[in-house]
């Protein structure tokens, strides 16, 4: 891996998991390096061009609110920084250094980088902290949701069904560079990076299958087509990377997507050589209707484990290293789920009263559970400004949770591990509307 280059040494969240497990090569013992450069024959380990190594991780969280103010809030001291004014925002989302506001209206996303990452070799991690910046703007037609990877990222606009495959390395240096364009059917969909390559398809309302489209397909970065690299996906609704591979829900459960021919003990397994794609069916267990299906998955960042809301009934965990789907019975329906994927097997939840729950991954059993935190957001929700509640954000890392409750003007940091205590509370000027954390 190129020292000089900044994206080589970084984590992009849990996708760099899957650059790893596709080759990504391993590094040498850890030494601190300078923000300057050095000579080239004097380049220390982990050394990243225009960035300064620490000694922590640099969480932020960065928010956008009704005025459209984006800032990054240091979960270090408590501080938060304007860093851009972006117009109609609809949706934020992050790969735990960019973060990417998209707008619908306009169609456009923005892609700021945070200046906050982690790069993880496994044996030993590496802490970057740089200037924020904002790094440009890619258009389309209508919502544009961004999957990122290693190598790539991607943007799809449903209104179009266009996709942009970008060079992920560039984003580092501060350019925003389209690889290719690929043109498709218009409706909702992935795409989704994986390697020097992307997975697409359609998604559409359960029981319905537009167009016959009910699979996946491998591309290559050209967009092109690979021969033979498909798998069935009836009803795909969701997906997700973590450490093992990449997730998409479908109307019998789960299909994952892993690097090489090996299936480690799934089922149903497919493999496509050229591609050096498996794809392995993880189906639900018997009698699932379709209202309680895995729609959406959430995890914390990095970790084999995800959770899904099932319906009205409670949750389900799906162990992507085992090929394992859990169903956990709540006593109230839950809005969102996460899994922290710790040794003590945490499941956070935010639940439809506002309360935010600490679930048992083994049982279901709530460990814990906080007053309810969103009462101004719900009531909102409830009075016609429904469209509120899809910028709430459950969103959890090794030691804590964050939740935006917009109406009620604050950001909540939530220590799951101790009774789901509310460490902290972070009141924010013009309401949180959006919430994303990086540095992670």
């Amino acid at each position: 891996m190129s020292p000089s280059n900044p994206l080589a040494t970084r984590t992009i969240g849990s996708l760099l998991a899957v650059a790893t497990i596709l080759g990504a090569t391993a590094c040498a013992s850890p030494a601190a390096g300078p923000a300057t450069t050095p000579p080239a024959s004097a380049v220390p380990h982990g050394y990243v061009a225009g960035a300064a190594e620490m000694a922590e991780p640099q969480l932020h969280l960065a928010t956008v609110n009704t005025a459209g103010s984006l800032a990054l809030l240091d979960l270090l001291d408590g501080t938060s920084s304007p860093v851009t004014t972006l117009d109609q925002v609809s949706g934020l989302s992050t790969d735990g250094r960019f973060v990417f506001a998209a707008a619908a209206g306009p169609g456009t996303v923005t892609i700021v980088d945070s200046g906050a990452w982690t790069v993880d070799h496994e044996d030993h991690q590496h802490y970057y902290r740089a200037g924020p910046a904002v790094v440009g703007t890619v258009t389309g037609t209508g919502t544009g949701v961004v999957s990122a990877g290693g190598t790539l990222t991607t943007v799809r606009f449903a209104d179009s069904g266009t996709g942009l495959l970008l060079d992920a390395h560039d984003l580092g240096d501060g350019t925003v560079t389209e690889l290719a364009r690929i043109e498709g059917e218009p409706g909702a969909g992935v795409l989704v990076p994986f390697g020097d390559r992307v997975i697409t398809g359609r998604t559409d309302a359960p029981g319905s299958t537009a167009n016959g489209i009910d699979a996946v397909q491998v591309l290559e970065a050209s967009g092109d087509p690979v021969a033979g690299a498909t798998a069935d996906c009836a009803e795909l609704s969701g997906t997700i990377t973590t450490s093992v591979g990449v997730v998409f829900g479908c109307a019998d459960g789960a299909l994952l997507a892993t690097a090489g021919t090996g299936t480690d003990g799934g089922t149903d397994a497919s493999t496509d050589a050229a591609a050096a794609i498996a794809f392995e069916r993880i189906p639900f267990p018997d009698g699932v209707a379709a209202a309680d299906r895995a729609v959406e998955f959430r995890n914390r960042a990095g970790r084999p484990t995800v959770a899904a809301v099932a319906g009205d009934s409670g949750a389900w965990l799906l162990d992507t290293r085992e090929r394992r789907w859990s169903r956990l019975g709540t006593d109230t329906p839950l809005l969102q789920v996460t899994a922290v994927d710790d040794d003590a097997e945490h499941v956070v939840a935010l639940a439809r009263d506002g309360r935010v729950l600490v679930l048992e991954a083994t049982t279901g059993r709530t460990l814990a559970a906080t007053e309810p935190l969103l009462p101004a957001t719900l009531a909102a929700a409830a009075n016609g400004a429904a469209a509120l509640l899809d910028g709430v954000e459950l969103t959890v890392d090794a030691g804590r949770a964050y939740l935006n409750a917009p109406t009620d003007g604050v950001v909540y940091e939530i220590d799951f591990a101790d009774s789901a205590r509310i460490a902290r509370s972070f009141p924010i000027d013009g309401e949180p509307r959006f919430l994303a954390e990086t540095g992670r």
